[in-house]
């Protein structure tokens, strides 16, 4: 019976690796199952806009955003901005409005001080995520009130507005050191559909929770690591290389390059990551869009 077992599991082009004893994983997930490829569109460091509208600030844009209109690079999906910014120390966004937007921000530099009109007001370092749901209205600022430049991403999607709790706006934040990224992909943020169950990821804390069916992962990996993952049919991910180089599918991005991944309709498709030098990057994994 094991046997026929082990030739019907061959026979579906499913490959594990069997222990000594020959006793199969108890989890299917361990095994590495034949998918086509992603599709990959690469956005090169060079095709973002740069943006200095003051002494402090400079920014690249990966989608149309303030005065800068690109009308093929509008959004991906439920993903509306991707910014990295960079801001000088004692200055920094004061207070200004949102409203109906998922926002977060990852801090890569510095320190980045967050205050709204919740009450809330919070500085965090390197490695940590502040998150922000506009809801139906809400003003903050952003500052950099230390003394090195802040470096950060920040992120706003475009909310489920049907989504359990959505309307009032709510803040929050979550710490980490570099050892629940390091070598593995750290699950900050999670959505209103299925996380999916893909192999190396930390989970130990909760990821925030968006009012948009999307996930968040950040990984630090040295040179060598490698990923094989699973894209769910209907699915799409954009990967954010923020420091060092990686590959996507044979890919190859460099420091601030992104990467459009779109899955297939009807299955699963496998993507691909590789650190060969080492990178620090970002993927935001939501659902299949029909815009390029």
């Amino acid at each position: 019976m094991h046997n026929l077992i082990v030739s019907l599991l061959l026979s579906s082009r499913v490959s594990a690796t069997l222990d000594l004893f020959g006793v199969l994983p108890k989890d299917l997930n361990t095994m590495s199952i034949a998918l086509p490829l992603a599709s990959v569109r690469l956005v090169p460091a060079a095709s973002l806009h740069v943006s200095k509208p003051t002494w402090w600030l400079g920014s690249r844009f990966h989608f149309s955003f303030a005065d800068h209109w690109d009308p093929q690079r509008m959004q991906f999906g439920a993903l509306r901005v991707v910014n990295d910014d960079l801001v000088k120390p004692k200055a920094g966004f004061g207070r200004h409005p949102h409203r109906h937007a998922e926002i977060f921000s990852y801090i890569l530099g510095g320190h980045l001080s967050h205050a709204d009109s919740m009450g809330t007001k919070e500085a965090l370092p390197r490695g940590c995520v502040q998150y922000m749901s506009a809801g139906r209205g809400v003003t903050h600022s952003e500052m950099n009130d230390h003394d090195e430049t802040c470096r950060f991403i920040q992120v706003w999607l475009t909310p489920d507005t049907k989504a359990p709790g959505y309307g009032e706006p709510k803040y929050g934040s979550t710490r980490y050191v570099k050892a629940d990224r390091h070598n593995q992909l750290l699950h900050m943020l999670s959505g209103t559909g299925t996380s999916p169950a893909w192999r190396n990821v930390n989970r130990s804390k909760a990821p925030i929770q968006l009012h948009q069916d999307a996930n968040v992962f950040v990984s630090e990996s040295d040179a060598g690591a490698a990923y094989e993952l699973q894209l769910a049919a209907r699915r799409q991910a954009y990967i954010l290389c923020m420091e060092g180089s990686m590959r996507v599918n044979d890919n190859e991005l460099q420091t601030r390059s992104a990467a459009k991944v779109k899955g297939a309709d009807g299955s699963a498709t496998l993507l691909q990551l590789s650190t060969a030098e080492g990178a620090h990057f970002m993927v935001i994994e939501m659902a299949k869009s029909d815009d390029e």
